[in-house]
């Protein structure tokens, strides 16, 4: 969700308030700023510009003008640009300009010509192509307004028209407040965080009596994800306007494409203010009967509006072109519909698109926000002088709003939030949010606006009042600890843990015998055990010496239980290896054959690989408490022809052996009829000696965390872990980090090298961090990077 400050502006004074200060209001408020652009900074002398006359130079692609730069005051400017007319008002770079594109403009002569400035399209000036048309990234880009009086604003700076020098607060709204993507949510938090006055001067909708009607039926396929169905049919006038350049850059600053109809761009302009998706028709060209059902379109299942056997829409994307409002329509109908989440989000998969109204048909809004989306519609409208009469709305479908009454006590609050904190203060907390208390006695009793639907109990209630009373004004205590006597017999509860982890992972437990052959023992002597216990008199050549390893027995296992029938086992064992002289060594050994992972009923499967064996590990690791920077995997070429031979790893702490991990040599599991296999043998006193046995317990920030992603690109020969200190040093607030993709495509793995994207976190124990701080973090980690020679992506 992207707001500006000029939009803010609109209905909140800022005068006394920076654009720092609003960046650390919304993260303290939990809508985490996730990037700042100062578009008054990309540029300099840009001016409005009108073109007077246009001359084609003969023999060329060059277009002469004469273009009128202030009062009584021309410029030549040549232009290859196809789109250049007469009588046109453009954006014109003025010699010694700068543009956000790099490009430093000063006179040029071409064909013996002096040109005096260049006209502009919104790419050579700092709005990304993702925004643009196609026309409009080739193309000078023309100004409209009706506001102002063009003619007067020849001269003049760009941001006197266009508000092209705004500045953008882009925030990630969490799923829990969707209802922010209604962005006149954010203006009541801001307001209430600053106590500001929120300015309600929009225009208050006056609605005539219904003469025109119209009947949405709803087909049994839809009918139970259906919430709401309203319409309201609106006269039109003055429908040539064209649409004014200001609001084309604030949907354009607001990250929205803007389209070549001015009514769908107007439609998107409601639809960020007010949360409501709209639907808009031309009222001619439908008969009075239309059906919401499901129509298989391009071999997937979407839901769509009918008139008779025609798609009037289909939800998510703009009307058909068949029906379109246009400059010819004289009353339009206008549809808002609510559809339950989970459907659209199939819904919005199957078109692949993310747009405007997808993004808030597929999340938690309030189902009745027709109201609101009619006045911010109307009110764009009136703006355009095109509204003859709006009638009144009809609602044929409507989901009753969640219960939003509760009541807590005050001591209740204080309990649970452990501050000391007054009814008038928590009063005072809502001011602008819509929320509504009533006390009696120490009781207050909430009446939550409706369309924070994040907000069920008491327990909601709470939580918002701590984040609106300021996690940093919340005083800070240490927890208070019970002392118990010492934990006996360590090694037993965490065998214990282990054995819960695997068999949660879905691992079975097996037990096997503990003699074996003395060949068969040589073989697997994985751990280099000394002396291994012989017997004397062995029941049979197959029980006659004591094992020093469980692999052997594993695999055994394995085969059996695969040559009857059952292919796909996850195994574990924990026994003891022995030899003379005392020696008894705790092993663990956990083996996957097949499937590692199989889930019929999603169709979920998975066979048994390498990542996952080793995130078994990393797991149990991890549950020991060993700091995995300390392990390193180092590949033994030499191993016994039963293990492939590349696929295979000596597990190492500081040099001392922990364990194997290897996959099972193909040709083997071929011979023995078993799928693809992977073992893991690690010896669990090594294990419980360099575990971290000291209990620390740090702080936990309650502060609004930060992240920021990252992805450069690495030779394959080098390890993550060999760089993360040095990429990550001199860094003041970063608290974690992680890697989250690694990706190579073909022209990478000639290079021999992958792409890893990791995700970095940010945050202060003692305060809410800015923009700029995180910034300058960042900063940080692209320069050591750039010491480095990785290349980021």
């Amino acid at each position: 969700m992207i707001i500006t400050r000029k939009w803010l502006e609109k209905y909140l004074d800022l005068s006394n308030i920076t654009n720092e200060q609003i960046s650390v209001c919304l993260n303290s408020l939990g809508f985490e700023v996730e990037q700042e652009i100062d578009y008054s900074k990309l540029n300099t002398k840009l001016v409005i510009g009108h073109i007077e006359e246009v001359d084609l130079i003969e023999g060329t692609k060059l277009k002469k003008t004469k273009t009128r730069i202030g009062e009584n005051k021309y410029a030549t400017i040549l232009s290859t640009s196809r789109n250049i007319e007469e009588d046109k008002f453009a954006i014109v770079a003025l010699p010694g300009a700068k543009l956000a594109n790099g490009l430093e403009l000063e006179n040029r002569e071409i064909l013996g010509i002096i040109s005096e400035g260049m006209f502009c399209g919104f790419n050579e000036i700092g709005l990304p192509n993702s925004v643009l048309t196609e026309s409009e990234q080739i193309d000078v880009y023309y100004i409209n307004s009706i506001f102002k009086n063009m003619d007067e604003m020849v001269g003049k700076e760009i941001s006197e028209v266009l508000n092209y020098d705004d500045y953008t607060f882009e925030v990630d709204l969490t799923l829990n407040r969707s209802d922010a993507l209604a962005a006149k949510q954010l203006v009541k938090e801001i307001a209430n965080y600053f106590d500001l006055q929120i300015n309600h001067s929009e225009h208050k909708v006056k609605f005539e009596k219904t003469t025109e009607s119209i009947n949405i039926e709803i087909n049994k396929k839809i009918e139970e994800v259906v919430n709401t169905v309203s319409h309201t049919f609106i006269g039109l006038k003055n429908t040539n306007t064209p649409f004014d350049s200001s609001h084309d850059v604030w949907l354009k600053h607001s990250n929205v494409k803007s389209a070549e109809n001015k009514f769908e761009n107007i439609a998107n302009m409601a639809t960020l203010i007010s949360g409501q998706p709209f639907i808009l028709i031309d009222a001619e060209k439908v008969n009075r009967e239309l059906t919401l059902t499901k129509q298989i379109i391009d071999e997937k299942e979407l839901i769509v509006l009918k008139s008779g056997k025609d798609v009037v829409n289909i939800l998510g994307l703009k009307t058909e072109e068949k029906f379109k409002v246009t400059e010819d329509t004289n009353t339009m109908l206008v549809v808002m519909l609510n559809i339950d989440q989970i459907a659209m989000r199939k819904q919005q998969k199957n078109l692949n698109i993310s747009n405007v109204d997808t993004q808030r048909y597929a999340k938690p809004l309030n189902p009745n926000l027709y109201d609101q989306g009619i006045e911010e519609l109307v009110t764009i409208l009136n703006e355009y002088k095109m509204i003859e009469d709006v009638q009144k709305i009809v609602t044929s479908v409507q989901k009753q709003n969640y219960d939003n009454v509760y009541s807590i006590t005050l001591e209740k609050v204080k309990d649970i939030l452990g501050i000391e904190i007054t009814i008038e203060e928590i009063i005072g907390l809502f001011r602008t949010l819509d929320i509504d208390i009533s006390v009696k006695k120490s009781e207050l009793t909430f009446t939550v606006d409706k369309n924070r639907t994040d907000l069920y109990g008491k327990n909601d209630l709470c939580e918002e009042i701590a984040r609106l009373y300021g996690y940093d004004n919340i005083i800070e205590q240490p927890l208070e600890y019970v002392s118990f006597k010492k934990t006996k017999n360590l090694d037993k509860k965490l065998k214990d843990k282990l054995s819960d982890y695997l068999v949660g992972a879905g691992f079975n437990n097996i037990k096997t015998y503990s003699l074996t052959d003395i060949e068969s023992n040589k073989t697997w002597n994985l751990f280099k055990v000394k002396d291994p216990v012989i017997l004397m008199s062995p029941l049979s050549s197959q029980r006659e010496t004591f094992r020093n390893n469980l692999s052997k027995s594993m695999i055994e296992t394995i085969i059996f239980n695969a040559n009857n029938g059952n292919k796909s086992v996850k195994f574990f064992e924990m026994a003891d290896i022995f030899a003379l002289n005392g020696f008894r060594q705790s092993n663990l050994c956990f083996g996957v054959s097949g499937e590692a992972i199989s889930d019929s009923l999603n169709q979920v499967h998975i066979k048994s690989n390498y990542a996952y064996i080793s995130s078994v590990l990393m797991s149990i690791l991890d549950l020991y408490r060993i700091n995995a920077s300390n392990i390193t995997f180092e590949v033994n070429e030499k191993v016994i022809d039963e293990i492939h031979p590349y696929i295979n790893a000596v597990i190492k702490h500081k040099n001392k052996k922990v364990g194997f991990i290897y996959k099972l040599n193909p040709a083997f599991e071929s011979a023995n009829k078993i799928l693809p296999t992977f073992i893991c043998e690690v010896n669990l006193n090594l294990l419980l000696e360099i575990a971290d046995k000291v209990h620390v317990t740090n702080e936990v920030s309650k502060f609004q965390q930060s992240t920021r992603d990252i992805s450069f690109e690495l030779e394959n020969n080098v390890s993550f872990d060999s760089v993360v200190k040095a990429m990550l040093k001199d860094l003041n607030y970063l608290t974690n980090y992680k890697v989250i993709d690694k990706y190579s495509d073909d022209e990478m793995n000639k290079q021999n090298i992958s792409s890893l994207t990791v995700k970095l976190t940010f945050n202060s124990l003692d305060h809410q961090l800015t923009e700029k701080e995180i910034n300058d973090d960042f900063e940080r980690i692209l320069n050591n990077l750039k010491e480095l020679n990785i290349k980021v992506r």
